[in-house]
């Protein structure tokens, strides 16, 4: 029997969904939570069953330590999607998107596997990270955010919510620097790449090198805007988001590999 999403410290469902309505799995960026895609579940439901990860030290898991590798949030993540059924699309912003390829790489072969990938304002995952291991200050890290452009100024004022996110946000910068994907690295599913034309970090031909880790189709798309370009272009998300996932759908039907 399926287990609870409900059960699960790792997965959140925030609405309900229609009866074998597909599944979108989505993976926060550095310093992000879960909660982030509240809106894109609320906008999908009830067609399409969206679960949103909770990566340790934040929310509901603040008392937990965070985890500084990438690869140890993908293995936690796989462990708690196998027992709850069969995936069709991982979507994964940033940091999450590492963490999206790295989960479909260990559940390769397994049920549970994704049939399409969607990866959002990400260098391709063999490429090495703009971050740097060292310890960073908080004037660094706040300086990062306002150029990144996707926290609101008065959030960024707030001292003592600061101090709760910056030990987060450190943590993932440091995981973030310490990944390095292996440059023949594939998933069997085709991978979705999605890049703001204005992103300070993350340009055209970084994006384009997701195409070397996927053994399916590859697509790229541009959107205007900077890192946070999606919270300008909901419906075009939702748009993307709904043709990857007929098609996935499409191919399981078919009995294609997808």
């Amino acid at each position: 029997m399926a287990t609870k999403i409900e059960d699960s410290t790792w997965l959140r469902r925030y609405h309900d969904s229609a009866p074998g309505a597909p599944r979108l799995v989505c993976f926060p960026f550095a310093g992000g939570s879960a909660s982030y895609f509240f809106g894109l579940s609320q906008r999908l439901q009830p067609q399409v069953e969206v679960i949103a990860v909770q990566y340790p030290g934040r929310q509901d898991r603040m008392g937990e330590g965070c985890m500084e590798s990438v690869r140890d949030l993908a293995a936690g993540v796989a462990e708690a999607l196998v027992p709850v059924g069969p995936p069709t699309v991982f979507f994964g912003h940033s940091m999450g998107a590492l963490v999206a390829f790295e989960t479909a790489i260990a559940l390769s072969g397994s049920p549970a596997a994704p049939r399409a990938l969607m990866v959002s304002a990400s260098r391709g995952a063999s490429l090495p990270s703009r971050r740097t291991d060292s310890a960073t200050s908080d004037e660094e890290l706040i300086a990062d955010l306002r150029e990144l452009n996707g926290t609101d100024e008065q959030l960024l004022a707030n001292a003592a919510l600061m101090d709760v996110i910056l030990p987060v946000l450190r943590a993932d910068y440091r995981a973030v620097a310490r990944y390095r994907g292996a440059p023949d690295a594939r998933v069997a599913c085709p991978i979705t790449a999605l890049a703001g034309d204005r992103d300070p970090v993350v340009d055209e031909a970084e994006a384009a090198v997701w195409e070397q880790h996927t053994a399916g189709d590859f697509r790229l798309r541009h959107f205007p805007g900077g890192h946070f370009f999606l919270d300008e272009h909901q419906d075009d998300l939702v748009g993307e988001l709904n043709l990857l996932m007929a098609a996935a759908l499409t191919d399981a039907g078919t009995g294609r590999s997808a």
